[in-house]
């Protein structure tokens, strides 16, 4: 199977666990991994519909692979945890968490969920010393733990450089398409601070739509937000760009949010997808909060 359609497959298979299509995600998942079995973000994938559907065990097996593969990765873990704390097992499910802050510290979901069963075990403590209760402890059910659903592949050696140098048919040298695509990401802040709307949307693929059935209801969705009264300021730095294939970039940067309501400061990855001689955004996603 051609490159490019490998990524458009694990984009798919995304796109069915988005719509909480279980079922048919673990069907995909599985035919996928029958021909590329190590495919990490396959595997994640896969893995996690299984949790959400409730087969925990083969879940587990597919996220113990992953993280005998990719030890440095925090989302199996994290989602790992969450099947041990379902059974009972505290212990396990704090030192995965343990281990998946010490490999990823910007991910505020872990830091809550360690939190969470820290908190609950502390509070089943402190009620049975109150009532010097014997019976087997049951905060099991209060601790809620929050999923990860999408897998964040660990910057590469090579950047920016390796996806330009894939790509060398007329597209420049790769400083300057390295600096391009840097760029986008700035007038793309820039339209959305300007209340643009039309430069804003058109740096989104028609194929963006996440959480809605529709593009164009995301747009008239985003219309609504950006365009009510008042100012908005949207402030971009330390932009990496990362590659994963010869079509598709990740770029992270920190974003600055301002509005007479509302401040933020966030990390932030957008997902690029080339089309033709453009590039395309195809995913937009906060990874932590500053």
């Amino acid at each position: 199977m051609p490159l490019a359609g490998l990524a458009d497959s694990a984009q798919d298979l995304q796109t069915l666990v988005q719509q909480k299509k279980f079922r048919s995600a673990i069907q995909s998942g599985e035919k996928l991994l029958a021909q590329h079995p190590q495919w990490p973000e396959v595997k994640f994938l896969t893995a996690f519909a299984y949790q959400m559907n409730r087969q925990a065990d083969r879940a587990e097996t597919l996220y113990r692979q992953l993280i005998s593969q990719y030890p440095k990765l925090p989302e199996p873990k994290n989602n790992l945890a969450m099947i041990y704390q379902a059974r009972g097992d505290y212990d396990a499910a704090s030192k995965l968490l343990v281990e998946a802050i010490e490999t990823h510290k910007s991910y505020a979901t872990v830091y809550q969920n360690l939190s969470r069963i820290y908190t609950g075990i502390a509070s089943e403590a402190y009620r049975r010393a109150l009532s010097e209760s014997i019976e087997p402890a049951k905060y099991t059910h209060k601790i809620e733990l929050s999923a990860l659903s999408q897998l964040d592949i660990p910057v590469e050696t090579a950047t920016a450089e390796s996806l330009i140098a894939k790509q060398s048919q007329g597209n420049g040298s790769p400083q300057d398409l390295a600096r391009a695509l840097k760029n986008q990401v700035k007038q793309w802040a820039r339209a959305w601070s300007d209340k643009d709307f039309t430069t804003y949307t058109s740096f989104y693929s028609t194929d963006h739509r996440p959480n809605f059935k529709t593009h164009s209801g995301w747009i008239e969705y985003r219309r609504q937000r950006i365009m009510r009264p008042g100012f908005i300021k949207i402030g971009v730095s330390d932009i990496q760009i990362r590659a994963h294939n010869n079509i598709r970039a990740i770029i992270v940067f920190k974003q600055s949010f301002d509005s007479p309501s509302y401040s933020d400061r966030v990390l932030k990855r957008l997902g690029f997808k080339r089309v033709g001689k453009h590039w395309k955004i195809i995913e937009e996603r906060v990874l932590s909060v500053l």
